[in-house]
C-alpha cells in the first residue's frame, strides 16, 4: 500500500510542481515532503485511534477536504517542511500545499471507493505498521489479534 501510494504521490506532485513557482530541481525533495506529510497524517491518525475520521475520509463522508481535521493537518505538515528545509516562500508552499494534498486524497478516496486493490482501509491500516510486534500499529489496533482479521474485527462498527 505505501508503495502504491508512493507512486500516486509523484504523479500528482510531478504535475502540480509543474504548474507551481518550484524549479524543477527540487520536485524530488517536493515529492518527499508531501509524501511524507501525507503518510505521517495517515500514520497519526491510526496511532491516535482516530480510525472513525480516517475511515469517513476515505469513504468520502469528510466534506470539503481542506475543511478536515487530517487533511488540513497534512498541509500545515507539508507547508512547514517546503518551507523550512526547502527554503521556498511561504505564499508559494501553502498554494502547492493546499492544491497538492487536496488532489492526491481526493485520487486515494476515488481507488478506494472504486475497491482498486491494494487501495483499502485494512490496506492501509497494514501498510503502515512497522512489523515489529509490539510497534506495529496493526497489532496494536487489533489488540493483538493477528493478520488482517484483527483490523477487520476492528473497524467492523466504523461501517
Amino acid at each position: 500500500m505505501v508503495e502504491q501510494l508512493t507512486k500516486l504521490i509523484e504523479q500528482v506532485t510531478a504535475k502540480e510542481v509543474s504548474g507551481a513557482a518550484i524549479s524543477n530541481e527540487l520536485t524530488g525533495a517536493v515529492t518527499k515532503e508531501t509524501g511524507d506529510s501525507i503518510i505521517n497524517g495517515f500514520k497519526n491518525s491510526i496511532s491516535q485511534g482516530d480510525l472513525g475520521g480516517l475511515t469517513s475520509l476515505l469513504s468520502g463522508n469528510a466534506g470539503n477536504l481542506a475543511s478536515n481535521p487530517m487533511v488540513s493537518g497534512m498541509i500545515g505538515n507539508l507547508i512547514s517542511g517546503l518551507t523550512t528545509k526547502l527554503g521556498l516562500p511561504e505564499g508559494i508552499a501553502n498554494n502547492f500545499a493546499s492544491s497538492v494534498i487536496p488532489s492526491v486524497i481526493q485520487m486515494i478516496i476515488s481507488k478506494v471507493q472504486g475497491g482498486e486493490s491494494g487501495f483499502q482501509l485494512t490496506d492501509l491500516i497494514s501498510g503502515l505498521g512497522d512489523g515489529k510486534g509490539g510497534n506495529d500499529l496493526l497489532g496494536s489496533l487489533t489488540g493483538g489479534k493477528e493478520g488482517l482479521g484483527g483490523a477487520i474485527d476492528a473497524l467492523k462498527g466504523l461501517f
